[in-house]
Formats: C-alpha cells, structure tokens, sequence
C-alpha cells in the first residue's frame, strides 16, 4: 500500500515539475526575444555606421592620385576643405541656413552649375541639392530660393569658385 502511494506521490511530483518548468521558461523566453531585438537594432545601427564609414574611405581613395580637387564638408564641425590629392588647399567655416527640414544629407555630390558675377552674386549650386555662397549674396535665381544654403566668407567663396569646375566632386 505504501509502494502505491509512493508511485501516486512521485508521479504527481513529476507532473507538478513539468507544469511549473513549462511556467518558467515563457518569461525567460520573451526575455531573451527583446535582449536579441535590442541587439539587432544596436548592430543595425552599426553597420549603417561602416557603410557610411566606407563610402568615404572609397570616396578618398578614388581622388588620391586622381589630378582632380574635391570639397569635403563636415556638418557636425561646420568646416569645408578643399583638397587636391589629398593634401589641403584651403579650410573654410560656414553656416546653414536657417531651415532645419533642408539640412544636406551624408553622401556623395556633383557641382553641377556655377553662378559667375560681382562677389554678392557668385554662387555653387550642387546637384539641386544646396547652394554654397558668400554672406551678402544677393543674386537669387528662380529655382535657389528654395535649396538650402550653406553661407561662407568674402574670400572663402572667391577661393573656392575659381579653383573648382563643374563637375567637381564634393563629400557631405
């Protein structure tokens, strides 16, 4: 009689454990699903990062012995730099305009046209996308009102104007 209720006993042990072993492992699981969808946006970030990372690293690398200048700009720092084969031509400041919902994105731009005239009217327009040009710009074309700008000095833009083409490559 006791071997019986022994039996009863432990089976009824058993089934008490895998009940509350079934209970357990749901928390633990829903636990480790957020812990992984954490990581993956933490290495997705990561890798938008490298990608960025080595667009420019691509980007430098194509003008190193390349007979041609480029501009690289630096939205966190507000500087420019004009440089042939990797060596600095010239460093300038700048300010955006005021509009935030323009601001340029990171990548690769072409200058696409060059707007000649007294210093208030030089002007860079890159790709449609913005238009770089001094502080007392006053020769506003039809379609710049609504690029944003990046504002430079007198003689910053007149440097600039004259050294580059159109067709010259730029890196935001």
């Amino acid at each position: 009689m006791q071997d019986g209720a022994n039996k009863k006993n432990g089976t009824i042990v058993i089934l008490l454990s895998l009940l509350l072993l079934g209970m357990d492992g749901k928390h633990r699981e829903g636990d480790e699903w957020r812990q992984l969808e954490a990581r993956q946006a933490q290495l997705a970030a990561r890798i938008k990062v490298l990608k960025q990372e080595q667009d420019f690293l691509l980007f430098q690398r194509s003008f190193a012995g390349a007979d041609s200048k480029y501009i690289l700009i630096d939205l966190s720092t507000k500087t420019g730099t004009l440089k042939y084969r990797n060596r600095v031509l010239r460093t300038f400041g700048f300010t955006l305009s005021s509009s935030k919902s323009h601001k340029p994105r990171k990548g690769r731009y072409v200058l696409t046209g060059k707007t000649d005239g007294s210093p208030g009217k030089m002007s860079l327009v890159v790709q449609d996308a913005f238009i770089i040009h001094g502080k007392r710009y006053s020769g506003r074309q039809k379609r710049e009102k609504s690029l944003p700008a990046m504002v430079v000095g007198r003689k910053d833009l007149a440097a600039i104007y004259y050294a580059v083409e159109q067709g010259t490559m730029l890196y935001v």
